[in-house]
């Protein structure tokens, strides 16, 4: 059997009734021919000359023979015809439709050209005249008694009653009318035909039109989940859960902003703060709507009412006295009272916290109090006793609309709360910087982003690059490849965010790098990590780190 470019042919062209010729032939050269023929189906070719002038076209066939050189073909299916008057070529097909058609000789010639041009310009045969014949094949038409045309001898062309034995056929064209000058292909020769006309590539993919694509879609699909508060309204209280990237702050945000709207004091509140200040630049101009995270509200309310706080500052400051503050603070001045409460990432709050915030609510039969949690993201609280006590709500996040397919299936794999499911787009494939140490990270991911930067692919805006490990902030740089950073506390839209992955919970960025992966050891922490990218994520470290968090 020849050796086929395609080895196979795909699907499109089987079932296309208009390439059945071409798919006959296809088989016969397969079939017939011995295993010392290469043969080259359907290939396109394009040139322009000094004058502009611009060309193309495609050989249906291209045979290629160490020792018998090359020979190109074109194959017309129906039965072919020339009119006399004007020398066009007409097929017609067996329902009787009549259509104009190339000369397939004057076709193969131009490809024959074109291609010994292309070849005579590689090292490996410059200077040597390659052996190269053209012809046609009408597997359609049943051989004539004359030749068609002056150009179209019928020796260089084979018709119906040739298919059976095409492989002779296609020996003797090769072979016949010898010169001597010709050299033959030769096995350097087949190799540049080769790299000519069926080597492979792949680019790299522009990660800006990656971006912008995978953000419209993410976008679109996380507005769609709009209509799950329509369900709810009748709800007073509901405890709402879902995977990272679920649409839960969307939801949360979108609750607040309609409970605003309708007059009611609304409190929009989560644990971290860096999420707490997010969220309030999405709640911005909004009457009656305070977004701020659990303590800092406590904070406020406490040094508004004049409420005495402990001057020492230590874990009990914050799992009970500043929320026994937030309660005496709303007993002092009833005005700081809430109608509707939102919890976001409930499921960092301890339930003494929940509970009084609880307390806050103005008028316990008339009041709202909706927490959206995610069960798996236990980072900070073993409890949830207070949100299995809601009543739990009977549309569940299940759909993944935040990540790419291709980063859901890393983050997927350290979740085991209730299945998502991807419904992004399929997304570029994780990426892995590897490094002979953790020390070699931060430069990889310099380097990296600042190629995304120079080629205009990403802005500094849509980029996270998160730590593992934890760091003060006298320790973060004040610049990545040239571009200041913050923190994600205080996001900027022209800075990079670098930050612990601890501290971006609750947050996203397009872009994130991942460093310090030596720090990641809670399977929690990893899936917080790896869920924080929208439609890019990298992993830098040594192979045995990327490979632990499950990237291969």
């Amino acid at each position: 059997m020849a050796r086929m470019y395609p080895r196979e042919l795909p699907e499109h062209i089987l079932s296309n009734t208009k390439l059945s010729s071409e798919v006959r032939v296809y088989e016969r050269i397969r079939d017939k021919l011995p295993g010392d023929y290469n043969c080259y189906y359907s290939r396109s070719w394009y040139e322009a000359d000094r004058d502009g002038n611009q060309f193309d076209g495609e050989a249906d066939f291209i045979v290629a023979h160490p020792e018998y050189g090359l020979l190109f073909l074109e194959v017309k299916g129906g039965r072919v015809s020339c009119r006399e008057n004007d020398g066009q070529w007409i097929s017609e097909d067996r329902d009787g439709f009549r259509f104009r058609i190339k000369n397939p000789l004057a076709q193969a010639r131009s490809s024959k050209y074109h291609f010994l041009k292309r070849l005579g310009a590689s090292r490996a045969l410059e200077g040597r005249f390659i052996r190269a014949r053209h012809g046609a094949i009408l597997p359609g038409s049943v051989r004539p008694s004359r030749a068609l045309a002056p150009d179209a001898p019928l020796d260089i062309i084979a018709f119906g009653d040739e298919m059976d034995t095409l492989d002779r056929w296609i020996r003797r064209r090769m072979t016949e009318g010898s010169e001597t000058r010709e050299s033959p292909l030769g096995v350097d020769g087949l190799r540049a035909l080769e790299e000519l006309l069926a080597s492979h590539f792949e680019l790299k993919a522009h990660i800006g039109m990656s971006l912008a694509d995978d953000a419209r879609i993410i976008e679109r699909l996380t507005a769609e989940q709009a209509w799950i508060l329509d369900s709810l309204a009748d709800n007073k209280e509901m405890a709402i859960s879902g995977g990272a990237g679920s649409g839960k702050t969307v939801l949360a945000v979108e609750k607040a902003v309609r409970s605003a709207a309708e007059g009611r004091r609304t409190l929009l509140t989560c644990f971290n703060a860096p999420l707490a200040a997010y969220l309030r630049t999405l709640c911005e101009g909004h009457d009656g709507l305070v977004a701020a995270s659990f303590h800092s509200l406590c904070r406020t309310f406490a040094k508004k009412t004049g409420v005495n706080m402990p001057s020492e500052v230590d874990q009990t400051l914050f799992d009970r006295a500043l929320p026994e503050a937030l309660v005496e603070a709303v007993s002092r001045d009833p005005s700081l009272c809430f109608e509707t409460i939102i919890v976001d990432e409930g499921q960092d709050f301890l339930d003494s916290w929940l509970h009084a915030l609880r307390l806050t609510i103005k008028d316990p039969e008339a009041g709202h109090f909706y927490v959206f949690y995610d069960d798996n993201q236990r980072l900070f609280s073993p409890e949830r006793g207070f949100i299995d006590a809601l009543p739990v709500s009977s549309i569940a996040l299940t759909r993944n609309l935040r990540n790419t397919r291709r980063i859901h299936a890393l983050m997927a794999k350290w979740y085991e709360g209730r299945r998502s499911t991807p419904t992004g787009p399929e997304g570029e494939p994780v990426g892995s910087l590897v490094c002979s140490n953790g020390e070699a990270a931060f430069s990889r991911v310099s380097e990296r982003i600042s190629q995304l930067l120079s080629s205009g692919q990403v802005s500094p805006g849509q980029i996270a690059v998160l730590l593992g490990t934890g760091r003060s902030s006298s320790e973060m740089p004040d610049k990545i490849a040239g571009r200041p950073t913050c923190r994600s506390d205080d996001i900027r839209p022209d800075h990079i965010v670098f930050d612990t992955v601890r501290r971006f919970k609750g947050l996203s960025r397009p872009c994130v790098f991942l460093i310090g992966l030596e720090g990641l050891t809670d399977p929690d922490l990893i899936y917080v990590a790896t869920s924080r990218a929208n439609v890019l994520l990298e992993l830098a470290g040594t192979s045995e780190d990327i490979a632990r968090l499950g990237h291969k």
